[in-house]
């Protein structure tokens, strides 16, 4: 699978909201990493009651569920809902 999303891109998201937001299978979520202080966007593989199980688009390389185990939904930030084509945004301001 290629990488939805590259190093630099603008996602828009919603703000995760524990027993109000649904979480699905193929989402894209922003959470907490469990091991290190910064935030991660990756897919969401599975989901439980109070965990989730997430990949990254680059299997080979990423660091996702198989490296740090599952996500604690509390650790969620938001789900994202869109990206911003840098590309299309420079010809837009170009023109």
């Amino acid at each position: 699978m290629l990488p939805y999303l590259k190093e630099g891109d603008i996602v828009f998201f919603k703000k995760y909201k524990k027993n109000k937001s649904i979480l699905k299978k193929r989402q894209i979520v922003i959470f907490n990493h469990p091991l290190k202080n910064k935030n991660v966007i990756k897919r969401i593989n599975s989901v439980n009651q109070n965990n989730i199980e997430v990949i990254g688009d680059n299997i080979e390389f990423s660091e996702d569920s198989k490296k740090f185990g599952l996500i604690n939904n509390e650790k969620i930030i938001g789900i994202v809902t869109s990206k911003l084509i840098i590309s299309k945004l420079k010809n837009f301001l170009i023109q």
